[in-house]
């Protein structure tokens, strides 16, 4: 194998996925875990590539106190066998992708109807195309099965769905029981099949400890602050993008949606439509996030791109994820985590919610402030902490705060 600089062959395994045309978010999480091998490589004061440090970098990525989940691992170490394969052959055998077989003119009207029921419904965007996500993958099931009509499905055709998500993650379970439950049903509405299957559909409880989030101590968003570096632009755009989410409670989804046009410096607040309610909201600025974003945009890659926070991989597009950035931040600072809780972005937003709660702020200014539909959904950020419950004294009245 030829001797080259590692920086180099990333530089030319990149432009070979960007010609192979390799999605945006493949490329982006390839290169991230390349970027992360030569980082270990510099470490260890080696520049030019071997297969011996390829392998090392994965055997230490499966030491006994691994850094990252084991699906994670997984998927790096696939990254690093592309970059293997690469820097022998210099080039990737890109895998043909099997075409789906077209759904009956049956299922697509009932796609369409559905759609036009959630239009009315002034569901947003991001739930319509979830639901017709989830519809295309169990109508696949159905086609599977010989089925062409959706008023041939029966009780045991979605018994037999339901066992393909056996081993699945827990809450992957659920949303999927949620989904299937909703399809069922608008199939029943609109008289797609003459039963309402719906109400047969099991419900799945996570229980407590599963879907419970991690609850931020100032101390500790310090500490993960600190050890980002501020001097680079990766540094600077997520310690912006972490400011958002710990300041404001900004779903991660809205984040990765903001424009440089949502900002307004005279007025010194952000304004955005969210992805998962459709409703506008306007949150306040403050000095130490104002900073933050200026120091980011002023190192922004140039771009067309519309959005905020980009990648920084030309094209320098949309930014995919957060999370996996936040999750090496925690876990450089050495923060200890339940291995039940959620500590991605999310948790930010739940530990607003939890803080504004345990300060006795009103429902009434919670609720718009973080963009939720109703009071209501407030019940889920006060179960994650009893203390905090105890210190706001909050009762409850058929089931509604006051």
């Amino acid at each position: 194998m030829p001797t080259i600089e590692i920086t180099d062959l990333i530089a030319e395994a990149t432009k070979t996925l960007y010609d192979l045309e390799y999605s945006p978010r493949v490329i982006e999480y390839t290169v991230a875990t390349w970027k992360q091998f030569e980082n270990y490589c510099l470490h260890m004061q080696i520049s030019y590539y071997s297969s011996a440090m390829s392998e090392a970098f994965c055997n230490d990525l499966n030491s006994p106190n691994p850094l990252f989940k084991h699906k994670t691992i997984l998927r790096k170490i696939s990254c690093m066998k592309k970059f293997d394969a690469f820097a022998k052959t210099r080039g990737f055998k890109k895998g043909i992708v099997k075409q789906k077989e077209p759904l009956p003119e049956n299922f697509t009207a009932f796609l369409t109807a559905q759609d036009e029921m959630f239009i009315k419904k002034a569901y947003s965007e991001s739930t319509r195309e979830t639901a017709y996500k989830f519809c295309n993958r169990f109508m696949a099931f159905l086609l599977s099965m010989g089925l062409d009509k959706l008023s041939g499905v029966t009780w045991e055709l979605v018994s037999k769905y339901l066992l393909t998500l056996n081993g699945h993650a827990k809450s992957t379970v659920r949303g999927e029981l949620s989904r299937l439950r909703q399809t069922l049903k608008y199939m029943y509405l609109l008289q797609y099949n003459s039963k309402d299957f719906s109400k047969e559909v099991p419900s799945y409880n996570l229980g407590q400890a599963n879907s419970m989030s991690k609850i931020w101590e100032s101390k500790e968003l310090d500490q993960v602050l600190q050890t980002i570096d501020k001097s680079s632009t990766k540094g600077k755009r997520d310690t912006a993008f972490i400011l958002i989410a710990s300041e404001l409670g900004v779903r991660s989804a809205d984040i990765r949606n903001l424009k440089l046009t949502d900002i307004n410096w005279e007025s010194c607040s952000i304004s955005f439509v969210q992805s998962k309610t459709g409703k506008p909201n306007v949150l306040p600025l403050s000095e130490k996030l104002g900073t933050a974003i200026i120091d980011y945009l002023r190192v922004r890659p140039e771009t067309d791109s519309p959005y905020i926070f980009v990648s920084l991989i030309p094209p320098y597009g949309q930014m995919a994820k957060f999370n996996s950035s936040f999750h090496n931040y925690v876990h450089r600072a050495g923060i200890e985590v339940k291995r039940e809780a959620h500590y991605g972005l999310h948790s930010l937003r739940a530990t607003v919610a939890t803080k504004l709660l345990a300060a006795d702020v009103s429902p009434d200014v919670i609720v718009p402030f973080l963009g939720h539909s109703g009071n209501q959904t407030l019940h889920a950020y006060i179960r994650m902490d009893i203390e905090n419950l105890r210190e706001c004294a909050l009762s409850f009245e058929d089931g509604a705060l006051i």
